[in-house]
């Protein structure tokens, strides 16, 4: 029954990197536990399906991180040029926004609700609502500001990876260009490629067709010829279903060695999908496939399940279009651009350059073809927020602590607001699109988002610290009861006490209030304290 039997102190300080994991039992433990001690026979709940105890039990996990456990989510950024913090994906509610001077001091920014980034109306020239035709849909769509707003596959690099010439297949902007850099590779006991893809998600509520067009070039199949780098390379060969020489079908290759190897035909898809791309981009042969590996979707057509065009075998910089395509069934849909170069060898290290295949896009569209019957927004950064960042001096003020004097602004102090006499700066957040947006003057710094979250993101974190173990149970014993026909409101009500006593208990354990702390603080009033 004791926990730490068979655990010796060298398995906790050397190898599992859980430290002070002890304080903290998961939530699998809690249902598991509540599971043999109150449902039953001759017990408190004599039955209870495991689905509604799992149910309320992240229920009240959810709850009780809310506002007795202690917050520990924070994330770090450097603020950037936009002045806005995406909010994490795990998001509930902050507790506290900071900037950090040189001297990793946290300085609290205060939130406004003087400002706000509105959704602004498209206007016509009389001041009209606009319902435009032929209206520009794609944002950033000659990719001249890179990848803003557009979701891109994950780079792969294989376990060669450490080399410093290699650098994989991913997805990049060169030019003002969509450039999809495909290399060979090797996985999953065989020979196999990367699908690309880049997205963006595109409004359409109220459309009735849009069109599509897109420029692309791909390569036809061909020969690259390359000379080895190093000693102790290999080359691997799956084209036909077979390897050539060597032993195994890997052909041993030395310095100076010049391999002449077969770059294979590229494809892109451009298309409306209702779906996004496949973030994983790996496709296997038909062999890997059979051994259990499933290809990413951006390999096939399926994922296309509205329109799409296609280039394959060396198109080069052609200009393609499909006009009327029906959205009207959508609210939103994804512009999704796909790209495959099925190669057949890989050689260690990508030790040259060459052994790769380039596929690139340019020129998006998506127009819409019928007028609009929605409201269109002008940008997703209103006018009202452009203001907001522009309108105070974006000059960082860092204390050195040199001296006590702090207020900078002596003698300034009259006639302002209390709630904003206050020089850390201010933010808001902006619900809409889901972003944190901060006044000028900090720009360029870094910024600590402390925040809550609801515990349930990942099985990790389905944990309970041990002072709020039994106001767990109670808890759900509580909500279980309270749903059971058969149980009378006094009871009910008395479970419910049970329940406040228990929660109550566990927030003043986890308040970890401290007597030196307290007197500590007492020490700093006016009256001193004797000890």
């Amino acid at each position: 029954m004791a926990y730490l039997d068979g655990k010796t102190h060298a398995d906790y300080y050397k190898v599992s990197g859980n430290y002070g994991n002890y304080q903290f039992v998961s939530l699998e433990d809690i249902i598991n536990q509540f599971m043999v001690v109150y449902v039953g026979d001759e017990k408190l709940i004599s039955k209870a399906s495991r689905v509604d105890v799992a149910f309320w039990a992240q229920r009240n996990l959810a709850e009780l991180s809310f506002d007795t456990f202690k917050s520990i989510k924070a994330q770090q950024i450097d603020v950037p040029p936009s002045l806005s913090m995406i909010l994490p994906h795990d998001y509930v509610n902050y507790t506290q926004l900071s900037w950090v001077d040189g001297s990793g001091v946290k300085h609290p920014l205060y939130s406004t609700n003087d400002t706000s980034n509105p959704f602004q109306i498209t206007q016509n020239e009389d001041l009209s609502y606009s319902f435009p035709s032929f209206d520009q849909l794609v944002y950033n769509n000659n990719f001249s500001q890179g990848l803003l707003q557009w979701a891109t596959s994950a780079d792969f690099v294989s376990n060669y990876g450490s080399n410093p010439l290699y650098t994989g297949s991913k997805v990049t902007t060169v030019n003002s260009e969509l450039n999809f850099r495909h290399s060979s590779h090797q996985y999953a006991g065989g020979l196999a490629g990367v699908s690309q893809a880049a997205w963006q998600a595109i409004n359409v509520e109220g459309l009735e067709s849009v069109n599509l067009s897109a420029k692309a070039t791909t390569l036809a199949a061909s020969q690259q010829t390359w000379t080895v780098l190093g000693n102790n390379q290999w080359l691997a060969d799956n084209g036909g279903g077979g390897l050539i020489g060597g032993v195994n079908g890997i052909l041993a290759i030395v310095e100076g060695q010049e391999i002449t190897v077969p770059s294979p035909a590229t494809t892109i898809r451009v298309g409306i999908s209702s779906t996004p791309g496949d973030i994983n981009g790996q496709y296997y042969s038909a062999a890997q496939e059979a051994n259990g590996y499933s290809s990413s979707l951006n390999f096939g057509t399926d994922i296309f399940d509205i329109a799409y065009i296609e280039w394959t075998a060396g198109d080069t910089s052609l200009f393609k279009q499909l006009e009327d395509i029906n959205v009207s069934e959508y609210d939103e849909v994804y512009l999704l651009i796909t790209s495959n170069a099925p190669w057949t060898t890989h050689s260690q290290g990508q030790q040259n350059e060459s052994l790769l295949v380039i596929n690139k896009v340019d020129d998006i569209s998506v127009i819409n073809s019928s007028a609009s019957t929605s409201l269109k927004i002008v940008d997703q950064e209103s006018s009202t927020f452009k203001n907001y960042k522009s309108s105070t001096s974006a000059t960082n003020v860092h204390d050195d602590y040199e001296d006590d004097t702090y207020w900078p602004n002596e003698g300034e102090r009259y006639g302002l607001d209390p709630a904003m006499a206050q020089v850390n700066g201010s933010f808001y957040i902006d619900n809409r699109l889901g972003k944190i947006n901060f006044s000028s003057n900090i720009s360029g710094k870094t910024v600590i988002l402390d925040y809550v979250s609801d515990s349930l993101g990942t099985e990790g974190e389905m944990q309970v610290h041990k002072f709020a173990e039994d106001a767990m149970y109670k808890s759900i014993f509580h909500d279980i009861m309270s749903t059971k026909r058969n149980v009378g409101r006094g009871q009910v009500m008395l479970y419910k006490k049970d329940k406040f006593a228990a929660v109550r208990k566990a927030k003043l354990r986890l308040s970890n209030l401290k007597p030196e702390d307290l007197t500590r603080v007492l020490r700093g009033k006016s009256k001193q304290i004797k000890h």
